[in-house]
């Protein structure tokens, strides 16, 4: 779509009859509105409206944290905010309820992610984490520097995200859970470069 300016250069911004015109990376693009329905909305209409309020109240809490430092970055033809949106919406059923959080991908990026991560609980009710990966030969350099990160979940609430210490290098080590008012079942752990310039993908661990 081009780009819409008034007679004095100035971008547009509103509604204008049959067309919105909105800041998309900067620039005023027009389309059109969407018509008005005609009679009551269907029952599978209706299930993907509530599908779709639930992924958005999902991404919500993360577009001050995690979208602008990763997916922000990862975006090419969309913003960061609808490509986590994307990446993530297959993790919902019908319902809009999250099947199984194993799906919910929290992170992206160049960086790869070892094999073979595991982490439990020090002891039964303990907020000491203790984690575990294995080497790969082909890291040396700073990648061997690359901090670990970690974002507590449970209940449907997600921990801000915080660095746990341990870097690739140490194949492992413990790190104290991020606070969360609920209890925590699920964590996600990624890599982020030494610069932070760089993560990679997040995998969910039950503990």
């Amino acid at each position: 779509m081009a780009e819409v300016l008034d007679v004095f250069g100035k971008k547009v911004i509103g509604k204008a009859g049959p067309v919105s015109f909105f800041i998309s990376r900067g620039k005023t693009i027009m389309r059109s509105l969407p018509g008005k329905r005609s009679g009551p909305s269907t029952e599978k209409q209706l299930r993907n409206q509530r599908r779709f309020k639930a992924i958005r109240l999902f991404c919500a809490p993360f577009k001050d944290v995690v979208i602008p430092q990763i997916w922000n970055g990862l975006a090419t033809t969309s913003s960061g905010y609808h490509l986590f949106m994307k990446t993530n919406s297959p993790a919902f059923d019908l319902e809009g309820i999250i099947s199984d959080p194993i799906k919910i991908c929290l992170s992206m990026g160049k960086l790869t992610l070892p094999e073979g991560m595991q982490a439990k609980k020090t002891t039964s009710g303990a907020t000491t984490i203790e984690v575990k990966w294995e080497k790969d030969l082909a890291w040396g350099g700073l990648p061997l520097r690359d901090s670990l990160m970690v974002i507590s979940a449970g209940e449907g609430k997600y921990s801000d995200m915080k660095d746990t210490g341990l870097v690739r290098g140490n194949l492992g080590g413990t790190f104290e859970l991020p606070a969360l008012a609920s209890p925590v079942t699920h964590v996600y752990l990624f890599f982020n470069s030494l610069d932070q310039r760089y993560y990679s993908e997040s995998v969910c661990v039950e503990i």
